[in-house]
């Protein structure tokens, strides 16, 4: 994040599209003194990796909003990222590498925080029993790739305008980089291959789309400079290597996200079917999965009384459905007893 003595600097004389070579000069200066292992700053966010990842790794676990934004606060890629989106304008491949390592570094120390955190805490994850916040992250799709594209335009507008600063910089990049490098260790910890594949795919997605929005805030608002830029041949290969990186990743998005619409759907259903097959039952979570042919529903429900058979509820959604539905049933018994005393 760019802090007062630089934002004042850059405040002054600002139009879009134009920056004078001394503002550049600061920006640049701040970006490519803090991205680079031989930096100072380097333990700072060796630390900040390593605390926001198993914060957000907890949080994760509790389903806990509050304890996940805070991970996202502490997250401290904000300037690494915008070190690699103004070295791609820019065509600096030396200075790319470094941030690159400095980013590297810090992925790989916050999976393993996330990792160790959940080999203490969580080495045997229950699909049945996952929090809402880690499956989604399970869960990829298009709306995704558009959060992140956005973050990235708000971290780079925030950068090079000063007004901005404060309230955008650090959060727009934070809050959709660390929850994914932290289920990603959870995942390995409890040996879960194929959500550990997809929460990958969801870092890509976020990490990809944030650079790509970060760079071209930047470049709209002037970073870029003919005077400064290393080969520009490398610069548009690198611009269009990342690009075609995002257009390869929305394939699978596209998938996702037409999964995650239909079993939103199913899941509604089952909600729905669940109050015809026994009235007494109250919906506690519902995860259903289907993919045309064959159906996969997890359903938990409380009541006062023990509820219908399961294999009901199955037969009903198949014969609404027309496809073979098969029904795990967890069931939590109410009950409520009141008392008064004598004196």
């Amino acid at each position: 994040m760019v802090d007062a003595p630089v934002s004042s600097l850059l405040g002054r004389g600002r139009s879009r599209g134009r920056m004078s070579p001394e503002q550049r000069a600061v920006v640049t200066d701040f970006l490519y003194s803090r991205a680079r292992v031989g930096s100072p700053h380097l333990r700072n966010f060796i630390v900040l990796s390593v605390l926001s990842s198993a914060i957000a790794a907890m949080g994760l676990l509790l389903d806990s909003a509050a304890a996940v934004i805070g991970a996202m606060l502490l997250g401290p890629f904000i300037t690494p990222l915008l070190a690699v989106a103004g070295a791609l304008i820019q065509g600096w491949t030396t200075r790319l590498g470094d941030a690159a390592l400095v980013l590297a570094l810090g992925m790989a120390l916050s999976i393993t925080s996330a990792l160790v955190t959940g080999r203490l805490f969580a080495s045997e994850l229950d699909r049945t029993v996952l929090p809402a916040q880690l499956l989604s992250l399970t869960r990829p799709g298009l709306l995704d790739l558009g959060i992140a594209l956005a973050a990235g335009l708000a971290a780079g507008y925030a950068t090079m305008r000063t007004e901005a600063a404060g309230a955008l910089s650090g959060v727009a990049v934070s809050v959709t980089v660390e929850p994914p490098l932290a289920a990603i260790g959870l995942f390995v910890a409890s040996g879960r291959s194929d959500d550990v594949q997809r929460a990958g795919l969801a870092l890509v997605t976020n990490f990809g789309a944030l650079v790509l929005g970060a760079t071209a805030a930047m470049a709209f608002w002037g970073f870029g400079d003919r005077g400064t830029r290393g080969p520009t041949r490398q610069a548009r290969l690198g611009l269009a290597a990342w690009v075609l990186l995002m257009a390869a990743v929305t394939v699978p998005l596209a998938f996702y996200s037409r999964d995650v619409v239909r079993n939103t759907a199913f899941e509604q259903q089952v909600s729905r079917t669940v109050t015809e097959w026994d009235p007494s039952v109250r919906v506690v979570s519902v995860d259903a999965e289907t993919d045309g042919e064959r159906a996969e529903v997890r359903i938990d429900v409380t009541g006062p009384r023990r509820p219908e058979p399961a294999w009901k509820l199955a037969e009903l959604l198949s014969s609404r459905r027309g496809e073979r539905v098969e029904v795990s049933l967890t069931f939590t018994l109410t009950q409520e007893d009141r008392a008064v005393s004598t004196d």
